[in-house]
C-alpha cells in the first residue's frame, strides 16, 4: 500500500448530478429524431406534413421522460454508493457459490454470487446477489472472499473491488513507519488487512491508489499498531502456508468444472500459474 495526500479543498459539483446529467444528456442525443422532426415542420412550408409536428412533439416527450427516468436511477445509485462509503462497515463476504447467466453488460458478464457476508458490529446474513463482474476481476473470485461496505441498519451491500484486491494480494501492501524506519511488508495477509480496512473504512479514507497516513495521525497510529502486533514488533509472525501450484490448479479447475469462467479465461489464468513456477 503506497501513499497518497489530501485532495485539493473547494466548491465541487456533486457527482450524483454529474452523472444525472451526463446521463440525461446522452439518451437526449440518442433521441434527436424528435427535435428533427420538429426543426423540418418548421423549416418546411408544405401541407400535410402535419404528421412531423406531432410524430417531434411524441418522441421528444418521451426522450426527455426517459433521460429523466435512467438519470435519476443512475443518480440514485451513486448516491446509495456514498452513502455507503460515508457510513458503512467494511466486512468480508466470503462466495459460497458462483454462476454464470450467460447475459452481458458492455460485453462484460453478469454474474450471479452467493454471498455470506460477516463481520464486526453486522449481524450475519446470506444473500445472492447479480453483478457485472468484469474480466480482469474474475481472478479476484479465486480468493473466495470478497472486501465490502454494509449498512447494519437495511443489510445495504456493495462490493469494495479496491479492497478485495488488496485482501487478496493483487496488489502491494507496504507500511513505512516514521518512528523506525522499517517497511512492513503484509501484502496477501488477510487477518491484519481485513482489520486495516476497517481502520481506513472508519476514517473515511479510500483505497484507491496511494495512501498517505501522516494527515490522518489517528488513522496512522491505528493502522501501524495493527501492522506492528501482525509482525510482533520487528519479528515477523509466522504467516500462511503458500498454497501449492497443484493446489491453485485444483482450485482452477473446480472453477471450470463450475462453469465460473470459460475455457479461455481458464487458460489464461492456468498459464500464468504454470508460468509462476
Amino acid at each position: 500500500m503506497t501513499m497518497f495526500g489530501e485532495s485539493g479543498s473547494g466548491p465541487r459539483t456533486p457527482r450524483s448530478m454529474w452523472t444525472f446529467l451526463s446521463t440525461f444528456g446522452f439518451v437526449m442525443l440518442c433521441g434527436i429524431v424528435g427535435p428533427i422532426f420538429l426543426v423540418a415542420y418548421f423549416l418546411i412550408d408544405e401541407p400535410g406534413i402535419e404528421w412531423m409536428l406531432w410524430t417531434g412533439l411524441g418522441i421528444t416527450i418521451l426522450d426527455i421522460a426517459l433521460g429523466i427516468g435512467l438519470g435519476l436511477m443512475s443518480s440514485s445509485g451513486n448516491q446509495r454508493s456514498s452513502r455507503l462509503r460515508a457510513t458503512g462497515r467494511a466486512a468480508i463476504a466470503d462466495i459460497t457459490s458462483i454462476q454464470q447467466t450467460n447475459v452481458e453488460i458492455n460485453d462484460q458478464p453478469l454474474m450471479k454470487l452467493g454471498l455470506h457476508i460477516h463481520g464486526d458490529d453486522i449481524v450475519s446474513f446470506d444473500v445472492e446477489k447479480r453483478t457485472v463482474v468484469p474480466v480482469y476481476q474474475q481472478a479476484l473470485l479465486h480468493g473466495r472472499r470478497l472486501a465490502v461496505l454494509v449498512d447494519p441498519a437495511t443489510n445495504e451491500f456493495e462490493i469494495d473491488w479496491q479492497g478485495t484486491a488488496l485482501l487478496s494480494g493483487s496488489v502491494p501492501a507496504q507500511f513505512t513507519s516514521a518512528e523506525d524506519g522499517r517497511t512492513y511488508d503484509i501484502t496477501g495477509q488477510f487477518e491484519p488487512l481485513s482489520k486495516i480496512l476497517a481502520i481506513l473504512q472508519q476514517h473515511g479514507i479510500s483505497t484507491a491508489g496511494s495512501i498517505d497516513l501522516r494527515s490522518n495521525p489517528a488513522a496512522r497510529d491505528e493502522v501501524m499498531s495493527v501492522v506492528q502486533s501482525y509482525m510482533g514488533g520487528g519479528d515477523e509472525k509466522k504467516l500462511p502456508r503458500e498454497r501449492s501450484i497443484g493446489e491453485r490448479l485444483a482450485d482452477l479447475e473446480d472453477l471450470k468444472v463450475r462453469g465460473a469462467i470459460t475455457d479461455a479465461e481458464y487458460a489464461e489464468a492456468r498459464g500464468r500459474i504454470l508460468g509462476s513456477i
